[in-house]
C-alpha cells in the first residue's frame, strides 16, 4: 500500500479586517507562538521571510522544529498580497507538504483558512494525519487569542484522504 495523500482545512471568521488577520498571520513572533507550547517553530530570518510575504514576492529558507530537532525547508510564494501566500515543503514527517493561506473578506471582517495538502513521510499515516488536524486547530485557537472570532467557527476543520481526482479543485 502506497503513502496516503490528505487534505486538511482549517478556518475561522474573525471580526477584523484582513488586513489586520494579514497582520497577525504574517508576523513572525505570532506565527511561533501558534505553535507553543508542544513545539518550538523558529525561521531562519524571519523578517525577511514575513518582509518577502508582504511585498508579494517569493523566497526559500529554513525553519527548525524543537524539541523534534527537524530542519524544515520551506519554498514561499505570495501570489496576491494580503488575500493569499503558501509555502511548501519536503522533509523527514512530510513527502509532500502545500500549504496554502488565504485571507477572505466577509462582511464583518475575515475568514482565514489553512488548506494543507500533505503526504506523510513516517508510516504511521493516520497519526500523522490526525496530529496535523490537532496542530493546525490548535493555531487557529491561539491566533483567536489575538484577534476576535467567531468562537463558533474557531478552528472548523475537515481532514480527508485526497483522491486524485480532487487534485484539480483548488484551494478553497
Amino acid at each position: 500500500m502506497g503513502a496516503t495523500t490528505f487534505r486538511l482545512r482549517v478556518w475561522t471568521r474573525y471580526f477584523s479586517s484582513p488586513e489586520q488577520v494579514w497582520a497577525v498571520k504574517t508576523d513572525p513572533a505570532c506565527l511561533a507562538a501558534e505553535f507553543r507550547p508542544w513545539l518550538s517553530f523558529s525561521v531562519d530570518d524571519p523578517e525577511g521571510l514575513f518582509s518577502t510575504i508582504r511585498s508579494g514576492g517569493s523566497a526559500e529558507t529554513h525553519a527548525r522544529l524543537l524539541p523534534l530537532g527537524i530542519r524544515w525547508p520551506i519554498s514561499l510564494t505570495c501570489s496576491a498580497p494580503g488575500a493569499e501566500y503558501a509555502d511548501t515543503s519536503e522533509n523527514v514527517l512530510f513527502s509532500r507538504f502545500e500549504h496554502t493561506h488565504v485571507f477572505q473578506p466577509t462582511p464583518d471582517g475575515c475568514r482565514y483558512v489553512d488548506d494543507v495538502i500533505f503526504t506523510p513521510a513516517l508510516p504511521a499515516n493516520k497519526l500523522t494525519a490526525i496530529l496535523t488536524r490537532r496542530l493546525f486547530v490548535h493555531r487557529h485557537r491561539i491566533a483567536a487569542g489575538r484577534l476576535m472570532a467567531d468562537e463558533r467557527t474557531i478552528g472548523t476543520s475537515v481532514l480527508r484522504v485526497l483522491l486524485e481526482e480532487d487534485e484539480d479543485f483548488g484551494a478553497i
